[in-house]
C-alpha cells in the first residue's frame, strides 16, 4: 500500500513539472494580436482589472437569483431597461443565442409559423427545428454594389402569404452595420396581431447613440442584444429587452429552458458595468468614434481601399468598419492576419472590422499603418463563383423534419439533388445558405467547394454533407 502511495505521489510530481496550461496559452498569444472584432471590451474592464475568481459565486441568500430576481440583479435589469428605454430587461450569460431561442419560444408554438428574414442567425433555425416550429423565409435583396440586405417588399410578400404567422423576427443591424428597418410591414404584422422580434445583437450600443434609435423605439415587441459584441462586456454577455405589454414572467420562464441555471455571475456583473460605463460614457464616445471612422475612410481611400459598407445610399452604423478590397476580402484579411491583425469577417469584397468604443483611435491608426504597409492594390480578377448563389434552394422537406431525419454523407458534388439534413453556411456571419429541408444546387455545391473548409459551418470534416436518406 506504502509503494502505491509513493508511485501516485512521483507521477503528481512529474506532472507538476510539466504542467500544460492550453487555455491560458493560446489566450496569452491571442492577446498580443490586435483585434478587429468581438468583444468589445479589447481587454480592458471599464472600471479597472478585477478577479474573477474572487468574485464567482453562485445564488446565495446575499446574493440573488437571475430567474427570481430581488436585489443587486434586479435593480442591474432595471437600470438595463431605463437604458434602452425598455419595460422589461432580463440579464443573458448565454448570449445572443438565448435571447434569439427565448423570444422565438415566447411567440410561437409547436407546428405555428414564424416569418424570418434569410440572413437570420443560425441559432434561430436551430431553436425551429427543436421545437417544432415552422419557419418562412422573407427573401433577400443586393446594393448595387452587391451586399444583400432584407428590403421591406420582401417582408410584406411573406406576410401576404402567410397572415396567420406568429411572428416575424427583423436583423438589425447586419453584419455589415445596414439598419434596414421595414417600418409598414412591423405596423402590418402588428395588425395582424404578430409579434414582431428584433435580433439586435450588434446593437446594443445603439441605446446611447443620439441619431439612431434603437428596435425598441422602432416598434419591437421583443429584441435581444449581445453586449459584448460591441460594448466593454465579457464575452456572451448579452439583454433581453421588452416593451411594454410583454409577459415578462413568460419570457423568463422560456429562458430558463435554454439557458443554464448556473449563471456565471461574473458575466453578469460585466454587464452592469458595460451598462454604467455607457451611460456615463458612451454618447460621447460614439460620435468621437464616428469620426475617427470618417477620417479613416478618407484615408484609407487614397490606398484604394473603398468604403465597403451599406452607407452608400442606405442607412448604417456608422461604427461598423466596412473594407472594400481590390485584392479581395479574403486576401486582405489572410495579409492582415500574418501582420497580427484580426479582422472580423470578411467575404469575397470586403473584410469587416469591429471597433472598440475604450479605444478605438489606436486601433484604427495601427490598421491604417497595416494597410500603408501592404501598398496600393488594383483589383483583381474574381471567379464567377466566388460570389454566393442567389436564389434561394427549393424547400422538400420541413425544416425540423429534415434536422432529425436519418441521414448518410455526401460528397458536395454528388449532394446535388439532394436534400440536406443540415443548416450550412459562412462562419462568421452564421447565416445559412442552405437549411435543412432544402434540395443542393448544383451553383450552391460548387461554391461551396471551394471555399476554405475552416470557413463553412455545417459540413462534416471531411467535406461532406449529410443528406437526409
Amino acid at each position: 500500500m506504502l509503494n502505491t502511495y509513493v508511485r501516485k505521489a512521483r507521477q503528481m510530481g512529474k506532472g507538476a513539472r510539466s504542467l500544460e496550461r492550453p487555455m491560458f496559452e493560446m489566450l496569452e498569444r491571442a492577446a498580443g494580436r490586435l483585434s478587429l472584432h468581438m468583444p468589445g471590451a479589447q481587454g480592458r474592464a471599464p472600471f479597472g482589472t478585477i478577479d474573477p475568481y474572487r468574485l464567482d459565486t453562485t445564488e446565495l441568500p446575499v446574493t440573488d437569483d437571475l430567474y427570481a430576481p430581488g436585489g443587486a440583479i434586479a435593480r442591474a435589469q432595471e437600470l438595463a431597461a431605463r437604458s434602452a428605454g425598455a419595460a422589461h430587461t432580463i440579464l443573458l450569460h448565454g448570449g445572443s443565442t438565448a435571447g434569439i431561442h427565448a423570444m422565438l419560444l415566447y411567440a410561437a408554438r409547436r407546428g405555428e409559423q414564424v416569418i424570418l428574414p434569410r440572413n437570420v442567425h443560425v441559432s434561430a433555425l436551430n431553436l425551429c427545428a427543436t421545437a417544432g416550429l415552422e419557419p418562412v423565409f422573407a427573401r433577400p435583396a443586393y446594393t448595387p454594389d452587391g451586399l444583400p440586405y432584407m428590403p421591406q417588399k420582401s417582408y410584406l410578400e411573406a406576410l401576404e402569404a402567410h397572415p396567420h404567422a406568429r411572428a416575424m423576427l427583423v436583423v438589425r443591424p447586419d453584419y455589415y452595420g445596414g439598419l434596414y428597418w421595414p417600418g409598414d410591414a412591423v405596423a402590418r404584422a402588428h395588425a395582424l396581431g404578430m409579434l414582431v422580434l428584433c435580433d439586435e445583437a450588434h446593437g446594443a450600443h445603439l441605446n446611447w447613440d443620439a441619431q439612431t434609435p434603437n428596435a425598441l423605439e422602432l416598434g419591437a415587441d421583443v429584441c435581444v442584444q449581445s453586449a459584448h459584441k460591441t460594448l466593454p462586456a465579457l464575452t456572451a454577455g448579452a439583454w433581453l429587452h421588452a416593451g411594454a405589454g410583454a409577459d415578462a414572467a413568460r419570457l423568463t420562464r422560456m429562458l430558463r429552458m435554454v439557458q443554464t441555471s448556473s449563471p456565471a455571475f461574473v458575466g453578469l456583473l460585466s454587464l452592469d458595468d458595460a451598462r454604467a460605463w455607457m451611460d456615463a460614457h458612451g454618447a460621447a464616445s460614439l460620435e468621437a468614434l464616428k469620426r475617427e471612422a470618417r477620417s479613416f475612410y478618407a484615408r484609407a481611400a487614397k490606398l484604394g481601399y473603398a468604403e465597403g459598407g451599406a452607407m452608400r445610399g442606405f442607412a448604417c452604423d456608422e461604427t461598423r468598419l466596412v473594407l472594400e478590397a481590390p485584392q479581395g476580402g479574403f486576401a486582405l484579411a489572410g495579409q492582415l492576419a500574418r501582420m497580427g491583425l484580426d479582422v472580423e469577417m470578411s467575404d469575397e469584397r470586403r473584410i469587416v472590422c469591429i471597433l472598440s468604443l475604450m479605444d478605438g483611435e489606436s486601433r484604427l491608426r495601427r490598421l491604417l499603418t497595416a494597410l500603408e504597409t501592404i501598398g496600393p492594390q488594383t483589383a483583381q480578377t474574381a471567379r464567377a463563383l466566388e460570389t454566393p448563389p442567389r436564389e434561394l434552394p427549393e424547400r422538400a422537406a420541413a425544416l425540423g423534419e429534415a434536422a432529425f431525419a436519418p441521414y448518410e454523407a455526401v460528397a458536395l458534388r454528388a449532394a446535388v439533388g439532394r436534400i440536406s439534413a443540415a443548416h450550412v453556411g459562412l462562419y462568421p456571419p452564421g447565416t445559412a445558405l442552405l437549411t435543412a429541408g432544402e434540395r443542393v444546387t448544383p451553383m450552391l455545391a460548387e461554391y461551396l467547394s471551394g471555399l476554405d473548409p475552416a470557413r463553412v459551418f455545417g459540413l462534416n470534416a471531411d467535406g461532406t454533407l449529410n443528406c437526409v436518406q
